[in-house]
C-alpha cells in the first residue's frame, strides 16, 4: 500500500500549489521517496506561515526542486510499478492532496495515471475515527515522506493481518 503526503505553498484553494511530495511504500519501505517541486512560472502564491511550518524555502525549491513535468512522470511511473492492481495512493487528507495533485498534473498537461483514495477506502468506518484521532495526536514534522511514514506505520496497526 502506498501512502502519499504533500506539503504546499499554503492552504489557499485557488492559489496554493504542491512543493514537496512523499510516498511511503508500506510493503517495500526502502523504495519510498520524496522530492521537492520547482514552482511553475504561474505559481506565485507563497504563505510565509506555511513556510514556517514545513521549513522549506522558496529558494530551496528553486535550487533543488524537480520540474512539474518530471514530478508527474515520476509519480505515474512509481505508482504503476509499485501497485499490484490498479494504481492508487492513500491519503489522510484526500481533498487537499487531490487539489494539489490536480494543480500539478493540469499545469504540466500530463494525465494522472493513478487514483487518490482516502483512508476510508481501506478501513471500516468504526476504525476510521480512532485512527484519525490517533493521527491528530502525533507531532508531525510537516515533511512529506516523514508524515507519510507516520501515517503508514499507524495505519498498519489498524489493517487486518
Amino acid at each position: 500500500m502506498l501512502i502519499i503526503d504533500i506539503e504546499a505553498s499554503g492552504l489557499h484553494p485557488d492559489y496554493s500549489y504542491p512543493i514537496e511530495i512523499g510516498i511511503y511504500n508500506m510493503n517495500k519501505p526502502e523504495t519510498s521517496f520524496a522530492f521537492l517541486v520547482k514552482p511553475h512560472k504561474n505559481w506565485v502564491y507563497w504563505d510565509e506561515f506555511a513556510e514556517e511550518i514545513h521549513g522549506i524555502s522558496l529558494h530551496e525549491l528553486q535550487e533543488h526542486g524537480v520540474s512539474i513535468e518530471k514530478a508527474c512522470q515520476h509519480l505515474n511511473q512509481y505508482t504503476n510499478e509499485m501497485s499490484e492492481d490498479k494504481p492508487f495512493v492513500i491519503s489522510d487528507a484526500p481533498d487537499f492532496d487531490f487539489m494539489w495533485l490536480k494543480c500539478l498534473f493540469l499545469s504540466a498537461d500530463i494525465r494522472m495515471q493513478f487514483k487518490l483514495k482516502g483512508i476510508d477506502s481501506v478501513l471500516e468506518p468504526s476504525r476510521q475515527a480512532t485512527l484519525l484521532a490517533e493521527l491528530e495526536r502525533q507531532e508531525m514534522p510537516h515533511r512529506a515522506l516523514a508524515d507519510a511514514r507516520i501515517i503508514g506505520d499507524i495505519l498498519r496497526g489498524y489493517l487486518p493481518s
